[in-house]
């Protein structure tokens, strides 16, 4: 309670009138009229202090004794009655009462989210010294305390105790229960199926703000759980946004088949074609959705070949007499990719009987045409290389096979040779026939064996047109027919001869054999026609060393070939690109051969 105070209020100024608050509460008035005596109010004034004073004192004096070291009878902390107990007996009292609800785990939640902490572990206790300090008991002289004392006592609260950083550490202890990521709405096709999937509201607790609502809000009497502070994150996507694309674009587009009319007949493009030629895309935090029109034009050849319309034909460089000459392109007919579009896009908007569009037949320019081939200036040989192979009647029949597959093959500016992909699997159903290849250091039969030499005799044609090295894999054996370092094996899928046209002209790779007769020799050729783009590019002599012997080996394999022992060697040269009489450009190769074991098979 407030300690008792005096205080004293001036009246009017044209009256001698005042109010003075006494101890227990009432005010007492008192007057002096205008025409009274003045020697007489000194003495009046003097009697009625002095008994306000007799009886204040009188009262003060009670109020001291009336501590006598116990609890004024009204008083409650946290309200709990202990009045007349000593401090010791209130704060057993209190302490017992309240033990329960000050154990009971401290629960707070969002939603159906809920977590709980443990007070004593979370920073939480009752301070029971500053609880009791409130009420203030004793045979106190403290005016305050006697004041409470004279008004039967006071109710004060429990005090708590938090240790913020136990308490956010524990909190934080709890945030995966209520972290939430936020879901962007999905949106895809399967098919022709629209799929959609909702999108989820992202949530993550805020420690310092659940903590302090738990502070201020422990210990409660109620059972309910606090309110955890949140923070909450919307995703980019919304349902809405899904919602507009489904039925601006993505219903009507799917709707049904589209009918393209001209002029041989008709062309249906079926929904499953729209469906696959249409995509949705997520961008920036946006969802849209589009049918590539160039994608539906490709799914709907097939259909406008059934038109009966002319094809068109490109334009070829092809070796006719031992040099090149141009078969003439000729011009088609058919449905433009633009004509094409400006007749199915607006369809794809439409519904049922509307979804048809016209389109003309127009002609059809070939794609390499007559002037594209004369402007290729394929005219004279820029590389050429022969090797010689001994007879063997696979050599011959892998090695033809192989020439022909790759006579003829046009490289445009800019383009790469694989002769993996122009050659393909070489199986027996192409007509390839089982010969010797190099496994492991050892010969062993294998189908289109032998079909390395075209790979090495194609390699140094280009090397001396001046292509581009992208891949080539020298043998790991040194054979002698080959110049040292400047060849190259092939093995379908795994080991690729690979070069690239960085001129601008076109190059046309001619290749053909002849044939080894019993007991003699064969030759194959490959040469490469352009225009030449260096005035000449030759080879420096290679150059060995790091000589190396190899191990005899004594094999009992059903399919073991003897062979020879050979020493293997490093071997190093340079390719020189000339211009103006001079090098202008300089490339150094290098390359480990293995020694070639010698084996004896029992």
């Amino acid at each position: 309670m407030p300690t008792p105070q005096w205080r004293r209020t001036e009246g009017q100024a044209n009256t001698s009138r005042g109010r003075i608050r006494v101890g227990d509460g009432t005010d007492e008035t008192i007057r002096r009229p205008r025409g009274s005596r003045t020697r007489a109010a000194p003495k009046v004034l003097g009697i009625g202090l002095g008994a306000v004073v007799v009886i204040g004192a009188g009262g003060y004096l009670m109020g001291h004794f009336m501590t006598a070291d116990t609890m004024p009878a009204r008083t409650e902390i946290a309200g709990i009655a202990v009045g007349g107990q000593s401090v010791s007996q209130a704060r057993e009292t209190v302490r017992r009462a309240l033990t329960p609800q000050l154990s009971r785990p401290v629960t707070f939640a969002d939603g159906a989210t809920t977590a709980a902490l443990v007070p004593a572990s979370a920073g939480l206790s009752a301070d029971w010294e500053a609880t009791m300090a409130q009420v203030d008991p004793g045979n106190s002289w403290n005016p305050r305390v006697i004041w409470n004392t004279l008004h039967g006592g006071a109710r004060v609260p429990l005090v708590t105790a938090v240790d913020q950083d136990t308490l956010e550490s524990a909190v934080s202890r709890q945030a995966d229960r209520f972290t939430v990521t936020a879901r962007n709405a999905g949106l895809s096709l399967s098919g022709t199926r629209i799929v959609t999937t909702r999108a989820v509201a992202g949530r993550s607790l805020d420690v310092a703000a659940t903590a302090e609502t738990i502070a201020r809000g422990w210990p409660t009497a109620s059972t309910a759980p606090l309110q955890a502070g949140v923070s909450r994150h919307a995703p980019q996507i919304t349902d809405a946004q899904v919602s507009q694309v489904v039925t601006g674009t993505l219903r009507p587009t799917l709707s049904g088949p589209v009918t393209v009319r001209t002029d041989k007949g008709d062309v249906v493009l079926t929904t499953d074609q729209i469906a696959a030629a249409t995509a949705v895309a997520t961008t920036a935090g946006k969802v849209s959705a589009a049918t590539d029109m160039a994608g539906l034009y490709r799914a709907s050849a097939a259909s406008r070949d059934r038109l009966g319309l002319s094809a068109g034909k490109d334009a070829r460089i092809v070796i006719s007499g031992d040099r090149p000459t141009i078969e003439p392109s000729t011009d088609g007919q058919g449905v433009s990719l633009e004509n094409f579009t400006r007749a199915v896009a607006p369809a794809l908007r439409k519904s049922g009987a509307e979804r048809t569009g016209t389109v003309p037949i127009t002609p059809v320019p070939a794609k390499f045409s007559t002037a594209d081939a004369r402007r290729a200036g394929v005219n004279q040989v820029i590389g050429e290389f022969t090797t010689n192979f001994p007879y063997a009647a696979y050599r011959n029949t892998n090695l033809t096979l192989a020439a022909s597959t790759i006579n003829n093959t046009y490289l445009a500016p800019g383009g790469t040779f694989s002769m993996d992909q122009v050659l393909g699997p070489r199986t027996s159903d192409k007509g390839y026939v089982d010969g010797w290849v190099i496994s492991e250091s050892q010969l062993r039969k294998e189908s289109a064996g032998g079909i390395s030499q075209s790979a090495t005799t194609t390699f140094n044609a280009a090397f001396f047109a001046g292509m581009t090295d992208v891949e080539h894999h020298p043998h790991s054996l040194y054979f002698d027919r080959y110049p040292a370092g400047r060849e190259a094996t092939l093995y379908y899928g795994k080991l690729d001869l690979k070069f690239r046209n960085d001129t601008r002209y076109g190059v046309l790779v001619q290749a053909f054999t002849t044939r080894a007769p019993v007991g003699g020799s064969g030759s194959i050729t490959v040469r490469m026609w352009s225009t030449p783009t260096w005035q000449r590019i030759t080879s420096t002599d290679p150059v060995r060393s790091n000589w190396a012997d190899g191990r005899t080996i004594i094999s009992s394999d059903p399919q073991c070939h003897p062979q020879s022992a050979s020493p293997g060697f490093d071997v190093r040269y340079s390719r020189l690109f000339w211009r103006d009489g001079k090098v202008a450009k300089k490339e150094d190769y290098f390359w480990r051969y293995d020694p070639t074991d010698r084996v004896i098979c029992q």
